[in-house]
């Protein structure tokens, strides 16, 4: 298999940041088109970004996880060039067991990317009503 690009990176991250902030449960047929990408997940990766405009509070989520300058600096940071594929290889191994997770926000949730201090924060941010 070969490991994805690093803009395919950014959105797969993105786009499981953007599930793991959500509420409730995405619709049953989100929930499908979810699980078909991840049995084929560096085919369809373009596809999310589609998903996500399709629920506002997704989109919205997408979009600003999108945007933040520490997803590409906790996610390149200072490693080596010969982790990056390796890094890139766990991400796409996360996505697919959270694509196909019966429940994807909850899969989500409980496998957030590795950000240390997303974890501290996002009590705050749910406490304020910022996330």
């Amino acid at each position: 298999m070969s490991s994805l690009t690093s803009q395919n990176d950014k959105i797969l991250l993105a786009f499981i940041t953007a599930l793991g902030r959500q509420d409730e449960s995405l619709p049953s047929a989100l929930q499908h088109q979810l699980h078909a990408i991840g049995q084929n997940l560096e085919a369809r990766i373009v596809e999310l970004p589609t998903i996500a405009a399709n629920l506002p509070s997704l989109n919205q989520a997408y979009q600003t996880a999108l945007a933040d300058p520490q997803m590409d600096e906790s996610d390149q940071g200072a490693t080596l060039v010969s982790t990056n594929q390796d890094r890139s290889s766990q991400l796409r191994d996360r996505a697919t067991k959270i694509f196909t997770d019966p429940d994807p926000v909850q899969a989500a949730q409980r496998n957030l990317p590795g950000k240390f201090g997303q974890v501290a924060s996002n009590p705050f941010k749910r406490f304020f009503g910022r996330g």
